[in-house]
């Protein structure tokens, strides 16, 4: 789904409409494999574990602002949104203006955060529409020449590590052309990279999946061939946007959602024949997102402890299912009719310096993350009871993690003897005894010695 914003004051001197990225699921995924271990200790002994450790890189964002590297140690950043589109770059033919994409590369390298690069949109004087491929597909290969040859080593190492071939080709505010077309172009960066780049990833377009219809259209593109082999040849990764429904009945949308939008896409490429190893990326992920095409109204408010909820969840859940990045969109979502299109926010909308619950909750899911994150009895990790709490176990150095919520009841859990309790945002609280704490839609982390 596509959703039309408002591009935030530092990323251009006036504000102005902008496309926003659109809406739906987006995953990235950790490194998961089966390992055979047997831990001493009642219910904690498990074997044949589905396991994940996650890097830095898994903990991405979208911040044209630069704010963000004040407060948050993530690994990755993709640039969308960000005033560095194709026509942005290209402003006449064959002449590029690089200035801002250096100032944004140059900072993600002090930072050591990892740059993705959304290749799309076309320049007016290649298409009669910026969503439209070029009449002459030569000068997107000379673009995609252009731009790896200078950010394949720039400032004495990498630039930019992981191109884009387009921003959600599913949904008609970025793409109108066919799956075909998208098709070929993704061979084309592929081509380039092999030549120019071949230490780059390149990234599938990002596809919508919210709507059956969108799912429908990203099927077509996978089942594309181009000059006799499947255009899953040409691209390392898979790229969704994970926006849920805002609401589903009486309930808002959450991270759980999302996860199922996951499956039903993975269903889907099971069936077409896609490679299982092939990794997914969520490139963009945010709640309470309006519409099913084109969202233009605001997010209904949600309160600060289920945004910090919103966040943990959806790192948490997005390693358990094996993405192995996750790209928040946005740290820096500006005002829009008095609200944000999105209702999960990481800064004050008025003021990018001010970073807010939401935002510090990312540094929490980075060190309840630390560690090996372990599925039970040949379980994936995180997995839901019968009574709809998740439970997920993080294990290392000598310490267990153990991470429960609920997100539609309150549940009492047992805690083990002399266990501390922590939820993000909280001091952390010692039980000296055996006993049950009550555990909702705020994850809470419950640490004991192995």
């Amino acid at each position: 789904m596509a959703i039309t914003s408002v591009l935030p004051r530092s990323v251009a001197s006036v504000a102005t409409t902008a496309l926003l990225a659109g809406l739906l699921t987006g995953l990235a995924t950790p490194t998961v494999a089966a390992t055979a271990a047997h831990r001493a200790g009642g219910a904690d002994r498990q074997s044949d574990q589905a396991t994940v450790r996650v890097s830095r890189t898994f903990f991405g964002l979208h911040d044209g602002s630069g704010q963000a590297y004040r407060h948050l140690n993530y690994g990755a950043l993709r640039l969308w949104d960000a005033g560095v589109t194709w026509r942005n770059l290209e402003t006449s033919a064959g002449h590029f203006n690089w200035t801002r994409l250096d100032s944004l590369v140059s900072a993600a390298q002090a930072h050591h955060v990892e740059v993705t690069l959304v290749l799309g949109m076309t320049p007016s004087f290649y298409a009669d529409a910026q969503t439209e491929a070029p009449r002459n597909l030569g000068v997107f290969t000379r673009y995609v020449t252009a731009v790896m040859n200078r950010y394949k080593m720039f400032n004495g190492q990498r630039g930019i590590a992981a191109y884009q071939v387009w921003n959600e080709a599913n949904i008609s505010n970025f793409w109108t052309g066919t799956p075909a077309q998208m098709a070929t172009m993704t061979s084309l960066v592929h081509q380039v990279r092999n030549t120019v780049d071949p230490g780059a990833r390149v990234v599938a377009p990002s596809f919508a999946v919210r709507m059956k219809y969108q799912r429908v259209w990203m099927r077509e593109y996978q089942r594309q061939l181009v000059d006799g082999h499947h255009v899953w040849d040409d691209y390392d990764v898979n790229a969704l946007s994970l926006y849920p429904k805002p609401t589903y009945g009486h309930r808002t949308g959450g991270p759980e959602d999302a996860m199922r939008l996951l499956g039903k896409v993975r269903g889907q490429l099971k069936a077409i024949g896609v490679p299982a190893p092939k990794k997914i990326w969520a490139t963009e992920v945010n709640y309470g997102v309006t519409g099913g095409g084109v969202a233009n109204s605001t997010a209904t408010p949600i309160s600060k402890h289920r945004q910090v909820a919103n966040v943990l969840r959806t790192y948490l859940l997005g390693a358990a299912h094996g993405l192995t990045r996750v790209f928040w969109y946005r740290y820096d979502w500006g005002l829009i009719d008095g609200g944000t299109l999105g209702n999960t926010l990481l800064s004050d909308p008025s003021n990018f310096a001010r970073v807010r619950a939401a935002g510090m909750a990312i540094r929490t899911a980075e060190r309840w993350l630390g560690g090996r994150l372990v599925g039970r009895h040949g379980n994936r990790p995180c997995a839901r009871d019968r009574r709809g709490t998740y439970r997920c176990v993080v294990r290392h150095d000598g310490v267990v993690r153990r991470i429960y919520w609920n997100p539609h009841r309150d549940v009492r859990v047992q805690v083990p003897r002399h266990a501390r309790t922590q939820r993000a945002g909280r001091a952390v609280a010692r039980h000296a005894g055996r006993h049950t704490v009550r555990v909702g839609f705020q994850p809470m982390m419950v640490r004991t010695r192995r």
